[in-house]
């Protein structure tokens, strides 16, 4: 989506097209089989829900909530749900499809500064199955959700899930996946060279690099994020998570402007034991494996901070 000025002076939006190229690179384990649509094999739904952890379970409700998407239509007696998911990172959607044996596709895309994105989508009884079990864990789509499980189970509502866990330490488990799943999607992880200028009286310019670390997780929903500060200053958690607002002038379509995106950053002392904490519940590799390298800078300033 992009903006130009026309001959008025005036910020015109104008469509700019973009090529891709979809390649599916997993079949359908079902339709490869030769089952019908529809049609599972005895105790298909059963075996998964045996299979679900409690930590899966809450990693996948706040994946959802972060980069999934929640597909409903009712037309007549024809009731149509899917869930979708989309990501750049491969772990997350292999993980969803080997699950549910869904198919998965790769999109490439021409432009350059696009990633490649990977895809796979539940359709029918598999999503609705899916939905039922990741609902009462889910915030942002949680009543997209609901709704959707209400066009077949009208007395349909989820429980509340509680985050006591002093009394329940049960419930620490989906949490923590909760946390994972969310950073999957939503996430951010980091650290990068940072150059900083000041003026001196004696010698003029001076010049310093540091390392600059990041972790941090943006969405533009505030309701996931005031959550997710609850829950990592809930015991046993000691974090001191900090939320902010960012305004845009960003314009979309439609002529409005973009949403407001909220940010909640973990301070940089606590980086480290964030991603020691939560490493196990990370899927994307990528991510998983700063837990290492925030390990290495902590040795690397204790090693400055002896020569000093």
């Amino acid at each position: 989506m992009s903006w130009k000025k026309n001959i008025n002076g005036e910020n015109q939006y104008y469509y700019k097209p973009y090529k891709s190229k979809t390649k599916q690179i997993q079949q359908d384990w079902l339709k490869e089989h030769g089952y019908k649509r529809n049609t599972f094999p005895p105790q298909f739904f059963e075996n998964i829900e045996e299979q679900l952890t409690p930590r899966q379970l809450g990693y996948w409700a706040y994946a959802i909530d972060g980069d999934g998407c929640i597909n409903r239509r009712l037309d007549g007696k024809n009731k149509e749900l899917s869930v979708a998911m989309s990501l750049t990172d491969p772990e997350p959607v292999q993980e969803l499809a080997d699950i549910y044996g869904t198919s998965i596709s790769r999109t490439e895309f021409l432009t350059e500064s696009w990633a490649t994105v990977c895809r796979t989508k539940l359709s029918g009884k598999r999503a609705l199955h899916f939905l039922r079990l990741i609902c009462p864990y889910m915030t942002e789509k949680r009543k997209k959700a609901t709704q959707a499980i209400n066009m077949f189970d009208p007395n349909y509502h989820p429980p509340k899930i509680q985050m006591n866990f002093r009394q329940n330490p049960d419930l620490l488990e989906p949490h923590m996946g909760m946390v994972g799943g969310f950073f999957d999607t939503e996430g951010s992880v980091g650290i990068s060279i940072r150059e900083q200028k000041r003026m001196t009286k004696k010698l003029g310019e001076r010049y310093s690099r540091f390392l600059d670390p990041w972790v941090k997780f943006d969405n533009t929903d505030i309701r996931l994020k005031r959550k997710l500060k609850k829950l990592l200053k809930t015991w046993p958690f000691t974090f001191k998570p900090v939320l902010r607002t960012h305004a845009t002038k960003r314009r979309v379509k439609n002529g409005k402007n973009q949403k407001i995106l909220h940010t909640l950053s973990i301070p940089q002392p606590q980086h480290l034991l964030f991603m020691k904490m939560f490493s196990p519940w990370i899927l994307i590799t990528r991510k998983r494996e700063y837990a290492d390298r925030f390990e290495l800078k902590k040795k690397i300033y204790e090693i400055c901070e002896v020569r000093k």
